[in-house]
């Protein structure tokens, strides 16, 4: 997810048609998919099957050895895993700033920038709404502390003391308050002494001298490499803490010059002409390589760091239906590798549909999807998934969350930010308010989850 606008470059909304799930049917047995498609221009193909998925266990009560740190989290099976062998479900909440704060300027002596309502997260607020995890997105330009250019001039330097509009080609700092890496350590450990659980995810990423102010289709091989191998350094021993290699790849939809996108997914063989930078012009001419997950856990595992890492897919981490033939292969012995998952609504009359590009059976064929990965014996980690704020409800949260609570996946919400006019945030105000409708529906949600309760709305 863009941080602080709209999806960038969102994927086109699926076609119409509707998915109605019932949890209840999870926990028995077979999930029915019924699939009605209500608008005649975008029918299925007479004759068309009815897609039924079919059930994975819900998390299973297989006890695991016991590991050393008191707080740990490891995979085993297609489960996560807390110090004490047993199952756990990560439930969070998303907490941007971090990964756009500092590049752009906007607030060099703090790199969240307040975009919480407070200076920094309030992690005890967050825990008190029922959540046991965060997720961080990071930017890697911030993290290296590399000089980098503003090629439309987006954000702002401070020059004596007073903070002015870059013009465009601006070369700026990226980590301009010298800040950035104390900032996330910081923020790590008041995390983790809240109790939580963390997840560091590289969200936005550019090549070559380009400053990294939106996302783009793929890690990048100038940097993406350099970015792991110290964070994963830096963050080893800290067993709390879960490493997403990519956010939102979409290669898919990229100029990729020649060769197939998830190939360039997971071996890094993909050469591209041009990068996406926000403003106008909104890309860039410029021939660059990606960087593969394959590459990416590897430059982690090669620092010892035995962390588990969360591995994306195509289609914004939508394509779930690719990501078990082209995950990449963990080189230590269990593997420590989960697949990551992100879904938005749809659009109009369709908003309980899982966002995703395909067939009219696209929902189902996701759900579908994610159980064969978790049947394939890997977790499944919703990084992201919201409604839009405001509403009387939230309508893809209350159909994902109990699918998920039953295949025990776990789930973290787009986002612990105080921002109105924007789409998805679940806060209101400095004091964590829920917003209307998406806010108040996870908090609600998260506290059923919290106080033990198994079927929760």
């Amino acid at each position: 997810m863009n941080s602080y606008r709209m999806r960038p470059g969102t994927a086109p909304a699926p076609p119409p048609v509707g998915l109605l799930i019932r949890s209840a049917a999870l926990l028995t047995g077979i999930l029915a998919a019924a699939l009605a498609c209500a608008d005649s221009g975008s029918h299925a193909p007479s004759g068309a099957p009815t897609l039924a998925i079919a059930s994975v266990p819900a998390a299973s009560a297989t006890r695991c050895e016991a590991a050393k740190s008191a707080t740990a989290i490891r995979v085993c099976g297609h489960n996560l895993v807390d110090a004490h062998g047993d199952t756990v479900q990560l439930r969070g909440v998303n907490v941007s700033g971090l990964e756009s704060v500092a590049v752009q300027g906007w607030s060099p002596a703090n790199p969240w920038g307040g975009a919480t309502g407070t200076p920094t997260p309030d992690w005890k607020t967050i825990k008190a709404w029922g959540a046991n995890a965060v997720r961080l997105p990071i930017n890697e330009a911030s993290w290296l502390g590399l000089t980098c250019v503003d090629d439309n001039g987006i954000g702002k330097t401070v020059v004596d003391g007073r903070q002015q509009q870059n013009s465009p080609g601006t070369v700026v700092k990226a980590d301009p308050g010298g800040n950035y890496r104390k900032t996330v350590d910081r923020s790590v450990a008041e995390a983790s002494a809240a109790g939580l659980f963390v997840i560091l995810d590289l969200h936005l990423s550019a090549p070559g001298k380009a400053c990294p102010m939106t996302q783009n289709a793929m890690a990048d091989a100038d940097h993406s490499i350099d970015f792991w191998t110290s964070v994963a350094s830096n963050y080893k021993g800290a067993t709390n803490v879960l490493f997403e290699l990519f956010n939102e790849p979409f290669l898919d939809q990229a100029p990729l010059m020649g060769g197939d996108p998830w190939d360039a997914l997971r071996d890094g063989k993909g050469s591209l002409r041009s990068y996406r930078n926000p403003g106008q012009p909104d890309t860039m001419e410029y021939p660059w390589h990606s960087a593969g997950m394959q590459q990416m856990l590897d430059a982690v595992r090669a620092t010892g760091a035995r962390n588990v890492v969360l591995t994306s897919t195509l289609a914004y981490a939508s394509a779930m239906t690719g990501w078990l033939q082209y995950r990449p292969t963990d080189r230590i012995e269990p593997s420590q590798i989960a697949a990551v998952w992100h879904a938005y609504p749809g659009s109009g009359r369709y908003a309980a549909q899982v966002n995703c590009i395909g067939l009219p059976q696209c929902s189902a064929r996701t759900l579908q999807s994610v159980q064969d990965i978790l049947a394939a014996g890997f977790p499944v980690v919703l990084t992201e998934f919201g409604d839009p704020a405001g509403g009387a409800g939230a309508p893809l949260s209350a159909m994902l969350l109990p699918f998920a609570d039953a295949m025990g996946i776990s789930y973290f919400a787009w986002t612990w930010d105080v921002w109105p006019g924007t789409q998805f945030y679940l806060i209101s105000d400095a004091t964590g308010t829920p917003t209307a409708g998406f806010g108040t529906y996870v908090k609600a949600h998260l506290l059923c989850r919290a106080a033990g309760t198994a079927d929760c709305p």
